[in-house]
């Protein structure tokens, strides 16, 4: 397998907007209280991304696997373990070795720092090995834009803000709920990367025996939440702000919602995944991306 062949079957592209997420948490933590930037964080970003490449990996793999279309489009052509004709087993033990790889050093972090990053392992874990597998894969359910957007967008600021903090003052119930506050615009931001990539599957989603939340509401309507719910991304960093949830810094991500709406033109129109789908990403990725950065700038 060539480097490029992992890359794309890895998706290691993606792994960036992790440090984001990470860099709110420890944002949000600076901003309401004293943090300890320990070897405790860095322990958990590479967490993090081992985990991330071997979720990739599995998603592929079982993507693959289920597909049941074999001698249409997907299967031999866009998937790249059918279109490369890569090694099931090499694409078996990859996954392993990254799987294992991450709880090891998982289980290392949970007796360095206390069960709470325990708990969040668990949710990551979980959400992230029955995205695809299963009987009832998380990926061919209604739940899955939610459960995923959070497990992405919520729990890693959650877990890097608690390891920021818990030397000096563990995080209540009450922390949990406020971060889940400043959280929303990440948790929506993928919920909406999420809910794009399904409306733009729908017809190959049907054929392989998947019943998104777009199957239900209609690719119109799943249209429609999309824009109301960019809508509020931008609403709601308003409220953070007067209420002061967030620095005042974040305000400036209203400056990219004419950028935003005038990108997303193309997707409103005609829902096709190589035509209009990157578009989606390319705009919730500055969002995510400009987001963090301007609340880091702000708190620090």
């Amino acid at each position: 397998m060539s480097f490029k062949q992992f890359w794309e079957l890895a998706e290691v592209y993606t792994l960036p907007l992790n440090i984001f997420l990470f860099l709110l948490g420890i944002s949000y933590g600076h901003y309401h209280y004293s943090i300890t930037l320990g070897w405790e964080l860095l322990i958990c970003l590479i967490i993090i991304f081992l985990f991330h490449i071997a979720v990739n990996i599995f998603n592929n793999y079982m993507d693959f696997k289920n597909a049941k279309d074999d001698f249409d489009d997907y299967k031999m052509t866009t998937n790249i373990i059918g279109r490369d004709q890569l090694s099931l087993k090499l694409v078996l033990y990859l996954f392993l070795i990254f799987l294992l790889a991450s709880g090891i050093l998982g289980a290392f972090l949970v007796i360095q720092t206390g069960w709470p990053v325990f708990v969040f392992g668990v949710i990551g874990f979980s959400v992230g090995i029955f995205y695809s597998a299963g009987p009832r894969p998380l990926n061919s359910l209604p739940i899955a834009e939610t459960v995923t957007s959070l497990a992405i967008g919520f729990v890693i600021p959650l877990v890097s803000t608690y390891l920021a903090t818990y030397q000096q003052s563990p995080l209540t119930l009450i922390d949990f709920g406020k971060v889940l506050l400043i959280a929303l615009p990440t948790v929506i931001s993928m919920f909406c990367c999420l809910l794009a990539n399904n409306t733009c599957d729908l017809e190959q989603d049907i054929e392989n025996g998947r019943h998104t939340l777009v199957y239900f509401i209609g690719k119109k309507r799943a249209v429609q939440l999309f824009k109301g719910l960019m809508l509020f991304v931008f609403i709601w960093t308003i409220i953070l702000a007067i209420f002061k949830l967030a620095p005042l810094s974040i305000l400036g991500l209203l400056l990219l919602f004419p950028l935003v709406w005038k990108n997303l033109q193309p997707y409103f129109k005609e829902q096709i995944k190589l035509k209009t789908f990157p578009k989606v990403i390319a705009s919730f990725s500055l969002v995510i991306v400009c987001y963090s950065l301007l609340f880091f700038f702000g708190a620090w």
